[in-house]
This record gives C-alpha cells, sequence and structure tokens, in this order.
C-alpha cells in the first residue's frame, strides 16, 4: 500500500498538479464571480436557490429522520457519482465538460453565501465558511478538483495516442483509475463521513 501511495504521489508531481492548482483557481473564481453577481441580482439567486434545493431533495439526503450513518453513505455515494462523471468526461477529449462541471459546482457554492449575506444569516460569512464548509470540503473539494486533473490527464493521453503510437494509453488510464480509486474515493470517504457526523456537531455548538 505504500509503494501504491508513493506512486501516485510522484504521478500528480509529473502529470497532475499544474491542472490541479489550475482547476482549483478556477473553482475560487467561479465561486467569487457567482457570489458577487447574486448579490447583485437577488431576483435569479433566489431563482438559483430553489434549484439547488430541488437537487437536494431529489438525492433525499435532507428528509426528516435521516440518521448520520444514512447521511454519510448518502453524501459519499452523491459525491462519488460526481466526481466520477467528471473524471470520465476525459474520454472527451475537449476539456469542456470537465470545466463546466467544476465552474458550475464552484459557483453553486458562491450562489450560496450569497443567499446567506442577503438573508441576515446571524453567522458570518467567514464561520460559515470555517464550520459548515472547511471540515469535510479540505477532502471533498481536493477530492472533485483532482476527479477533473484525472479527465484532463486521460483527454491528454488521448492526444498523446492520436501522435505517438507508442504512448501506451492503456497505462494512462490505468493510472487514473488508480488515482481515482486509492486517491478520490478514500478523500470522499473522509469527507461524507466528516460531513454527516462531525460538521453538524462543529456548526451547533458554534451557533450556540
Amino acid at each position: 500500500m505504500k509503494n501504491i501511495y508513493q506512486q501516485q504521489w510522484q504521478l500528480f508531481k509529473q502529470s497532475y498538479w499544474k491542472t490541479f492548482v489550475s482547476l482549483f483557481l478556477l473553482f475560487i473564481i467561479a465561486a467569487f464571480v457567482s457570489y458577487n453577481y447574486m448579490l447583485n441580482n437577488q431576483a435569479l439567486m433566489n431563482e438559483f436557490m430553489l434549484q439547488i434545493m430541488q437537487m437536494f431533495e431529489e438525492t433525499e439526503l435532507l428528509k426528516p429522520g435521516t440518521s448520520s450513518p444514512e447521511l454519510a453513505l448518502g453524501l459519499f455515494i452523491n459525491n462519488t457519482r460526481a466526481s466520477l462523471l467528471i473524471a470520465l468526461t476525459g474520454f472527451i477529449p475537449i476539456f469542456l465538460p470537465a470545466l463546466s462541471i467544476l465552474f458550475f459546482n464552484g459557483a453553486i457554492m458562491g450562489v450560496l453565501f450569497a443567499f446567506m449575506s442577503t438573508r441576515g444569516v446571524e453567522v458570518s460569512i467567514f464561520s460559515m465558511l470555517m464550520t459548515g464548509i472547511v471540515p469535510h470540503g479540505v477532502f471533498e473539494i481536493p477530492a472533485v478538483i483532482l476527479s477533473g486533473a484525472i479527465a484532463f490527464y486521460l483527454s491528454l493521453g488521448i492526444f498523446r495516442k492520436l501522435n505517438d503510437r507508442q504512448y501506451s494509453f492503456k497505462t494512462c488510464v490505468l493510472n487514473a483509475g488508480k488515482t481515482f480509486l486509492f486517491v478520490v474515493v478514500p478523500l470522499l470517504i473522509i469527507a461524507a463521513i466528516v460531513e454527516a457526523f462531525i460538521t453538524p456537531l462543529i456548526m451547533t455548538s458554534t451557533v450556540i
């Protein structure tokens, strides 16, 4: 297992990190732009919030009586599906699907914070960020962004294969699969556990 993670670290430094940083910046920019735009367009913000709430309701994660283990499992399944979808867009070598999904996820965060700002929430946005997002976000957000980096890695692999028949696209796919299995999935497991069990406790103690 140690060798696997050493290999993954080397792969990250060689093939992922530049894309990872770029996509992380895209995510932050999307959240910032969305936040500022929605503050000046509250009607549109309210419409987006309704759509976001419908998205959550469709997952049934917000239904009353959901236990913490059920919530953790539901969060893990939904986040894994989303991350896998991002990674698989790499087989469509035009980069736009992965960029669009990551930008959309960043924009959703901006909408949520803008909504809280305009509703006079007693807890500050900084406090909400540190208590409601950071505890699980430090695991979930890197996992999602790394899925985007995997997508770019696969797309570049396709281009390399087209230009160099000696290049092993099979190895590229295997590397991407290992990264998703041994890095993305564990991060999403930790994120789901933290979000279901720890984040609510932190937020409750902060509000109180």
